[in-house]
């Protein structure tokens, strides 16, 4: 088997899950792909990338480690990623693959393939099985009012990988680093207008995985993060200068004083002129 089909897009632009390109390979030991970040192939700069094996014995490598890859076995890439996965020369795989877009599929995949390769193995292979060559089957074959078949085995089988699977590969926690790269950015900048949306950007995540994520990892919200670093800097302004409370307000963030007086007196249990006169009596003695 060597079967490569591409599905047109589709009229419905919102569909949770669609895929863009189907295809396997048999008794093809050649079978190896390295794709760099970022590449344009098969538009998987915007697209995910899942192969399942039915049969034989492949590679995945990342990070410098080599995993087998065996029947009832798959791996999924998110976006853009790098890629390294080949066939084993004397017992090559019977490999099929999905490249697929959507809507929330962050949500929908809970994160996974986004920072590394997510490997699985499959607790049920049939049902799978059965989902794929429905894809390619209708692939073959593809009509217009196909399109809502796809879409709904795709999801089906999303859905059912998630369910009926047990992960292989050790996850390597990116995540956590690309999050706190983001809020030390916001650290240092938390006087600018910030948005959480911003902050996921910057840290090339949705805003839905993103707050899940910085939650997670910090154990409180991206809202309280920020609210925390400006008054970490206003306090600093008001021990050390003789700014006003509505300048410090303006310096630090706030749109308005009375809030930001609000908010320092809810977190810090004061007001602001009663922590600089607190400051200040300290300073003397």
């Amino acid at each position: 088997m060597n079967e490569h089909i591409f599905l047109p897009k589709p009229l419905f632009t919102r569909h949770v899950c669609f895929p863009d390109y189907i295809g396997g390979f048999s008794d093809y030991p050649e079978h190896i792909v390295n794709r760099e970040f970022q590449t344009k192939e098969f538009d998987l700069h915007r697209n995910y990338n899942l192969h399942i094996v039915l049969g034989g014995k492949g590679y995945l490598v990342t990070e410098g480690k080599r995993y087998e890859v065996l029947k009832g076995q798959g791996f999924l890439y998110g976006p853009g990623m790098r890629q390294r996965y080949h066939s084993d020369t004397s017992e090559p795989w019977s490999i099929r693959w999905v490249h697929f877009f959507g809507e929330r599929l962050e949500e929908l995949l809970d994160g996974r393939g986004l920072d590394e390769p997510w490997l699985f193995s499959l607790t049920d292979l049939l049902p799978i099985e059965g989902l794929i060559n429905k894809l390619l089957a209708v692939g073959r074959t593809y009509q217009i009012d196909d399109e809502y078949a796809v879409a709904a085995a795709l999801y089906e089988l999303l859905t059912r990988l998630q369910t009926t699977s047990d992960r292989l590969n050790v996850p390597i926690n990116y995540a956590s680093d690309k999050i706190r790269a983001a809020a030390n950015y916001v650290r240092t900048h938390s006087h600018e207008s910030f948005s959480i949306e911003k902050a996921a950007a910057l840290a090339g995540y949705s805003t839905h995985y993103f707050s899940r994520k910085f939650g997670q990892t910090f154990g409180q919200s991206f809202p309280d993060f920020l609210l925390e670093s400006r008054l970490i800097q206003a306090k600093r302004l008001l021990a050390s200068t003789r700014l006003s409370v509505k300048q410090i307000a303006l310096e630090t963030g706030f749109s308005q004083a009375s809030y930001f007086s609000s908010c320092f007196r809810q977190l810090e249990g004061m007001t602001p002129l009663d922590f600089r006169s607190m400051h200040l009596i300290g300073e003397e003695q």
